[in-house]
């Protein structure tokens, strides 16, 4: 299946070093960080080898392990329909998305092959690119009352689970009321359905992916792909929900959150900027100070820690607070982490590749 784009966010190619890199880096102005062998090119094959094995790997095998741990909370609570298992079902959820977070935050998998792009895109989760779930959600509601059929890949992936699990206007004894037999079936044919395609994610990395073949190419991948979830998620996860964006400026609106019926969101976002963290803590920032962009790589850690810390400093949920101080200065310091990243691929002198501003 072709990627659907509705829309590009053009952005100029670079060509042109950071100000501030000066010219005794090790670049020729086309090609990006050159190597000139011996121990500089050993620690750049380290660095990304870091990369691949302390975040890129282990957060692929522990999604696909918390997925199977999911399927069984459910089948769980297939058999016992208590309140207690349902809760549990749910927290395991919790554990799996926010592990999916990782893994899609620093998901080269799907700029190396166009498979693996819609495997995320339109199999995994569907908040970017099947968002806002009207449509997901009358037919998620037929097929759990019997009328409808559970066929598409929407129906069984992150986003119509979490609708399937989570009613944030419904108590506890009333959700467990709606979890008739047919929806709780459905959960468990959509963790199934989740966890298959996680393990694609899994063996792809530790079969087919092309990552450590070329450290140039790795670096490039690795930028792009982090500029990119930067974007998204001032965007995406922050700024249309909040009333931020041209799309739905001054018209916040806590149910265009990506977890909003399990209010997770905050979480989530939380859980992107850390793995940023460890993406640079585990060789970006070593690759940065090769190429003479150490203050780069220290601005984007320093703008993720400020963010953090504004994801921390909330006293509930982001679905509670969606219209408070907070969340603009939450945005604003995702736009400039954006902005950060931008400066480190000039610095390194790598070319940007197009955001995608992609709607409903």
């Amino acid at each position: 299946m072709k990627n659907i784009y509705t829309a590009l966010l053009s952005l100029l190619f670079i060509t042109f070093s950071f100000v501030g890199c000066g010219n005794d880096n090790s670049y020729d102005g086309k090609n990006g960080l050159l190597s000139s062998g011996g121990a500089d090119q050993t620690n750049i094959d380290s660095s990304i080898l870091k990369i691949y094995e302390n975040v890129i790997l282990p957060d692929a095998n522990a999604s696909y392990e918390k997925s199977l741990a999911l399927i069984q909370t459910l089948k769980d609570f297939n058999e016992t329909k208590s309140s207690a298992t349902l809760a549990s079902a749910q927290a395991a959820f919790k554990e799996l998305a926010l592990s999916y977070k990782r893994v899609e935050s620093a998901y080269v998998a799907g700029r190396e092959s166009d498979e693996m792009r819609d495997l995320a895109n339109f199999y995994l989760e569907h908040f970017i690119f099947n968002s806002k779930g009207d449509t997901l959600f009358r037919e998620l509601e037929n097929i759990f009352n019997g009328s409808g059929s559970l066929y598409k890949n929407s129906h069984k992936g992150i986003t119509a689970l979490e609708y399937t699990l989570f009613d944030m206007n419904a108590s506890s004894s009333e959700m467990l009321a709606k979890m008739n037999t047919i929806r709780r079936e459905s959960a468990i044919t959509m963790a199934e359905a989740i966890s298959l395609n996680l393990k694609k994610v899994q063996e792809y990395y530790l079969s087919e992916s092309t990552f450590l073949d070329d450290s140039q190419r790795a670096i490039g991948l690795i930028l792009n792909q982090l500029v990119d979830n930067a974007y998204k998620l001032k965007e995406k996860r922050i700024g249309d929900a909040a009333g931020f964006t041209l799309k739905f400026k001054d018209n916040p609106d806590p149910t265009r959150l990506e977890y909003y019926k399990s209010m997770n969101s905050l979480p989530s976002i939380k859980e992107i900027l850390l793995t940023h963290k460890r993406v640079m803590q585990n060789g970006l920032s070593d690759i940065a100070t090769l190429g003479n962009a150490s203050s780069e790589a220290e601005a984007i850690l320093s703008k993720i820690d400020e963010a953090v810390n504004i994801c921390n400093s909330y006293a509930g949920p982001l679905e509670s607070n969606i219209t408070s101080t907070k969340t603009r200065e939450l945005f604003d310091a995702v736009a400039q982490l954006q902005d950060n990243y931008t400066a480190l691929i000039n610095g390194l002198n790598f070319k940007q590749d197009l955001l995608e501003a992609d709607g409903d």
